[in-house]
C-alpha cells in the first residue's frame, strides 16, 4: 500500500539498499527517504533533521503533500531572488 502511493508521489525505489527504500530529491528540502519496515513507513528528511514513523498510507501521503508545499514555496522564493539579481 505504501509503495504505490510513493511511486505516485514521484519517489523512486533505491536498488542497492538492503531494505525496501524509496527516495526523492527536491530543490528546497534535499533528499527525502522512506524506509518500509514491518508494515511501517519511516520517512527521513536529512537536511531538516526530521524523522517520522507512519503505520498507514493516508497520513504519510498528507505529510508528503505538506513537504511538497514547502518545496514549492522555496522554489518561488528562489525564483524571485534569481529574477531580482
Amino acid at each position: 500500500m505504501f509503495s504505490r502511493m510513493l511511486r505516485r508521489k514521484g519517489f523512486y525505489r533505491v536498488k542497492d539498499s538492503r531494505e525496501v527504500a524509496y527516495m526523492k530529491h527536491s530543490l528546497g528540502l534535499g533528499g527525502i527517504y522512506v524506509y518500509l519496515r514491518d508494515s511501517k513507513a519511516i520517512i527521513k528528511v536529512r537536511d531538516l533533521n526530521l524523522e517520522r514513523v507512519y503505520e498507514r498510507a493516508k497520513p504519510l501521503e498528507r505529510f508528503i503533500d505538506e513537504l511538497n508545499q514547502m518545496d514549492e514555496r522555496f522554489r518561488g522564493d528562489y525564483r524571485q531572488k534569481m529574477a531580482g539579481s
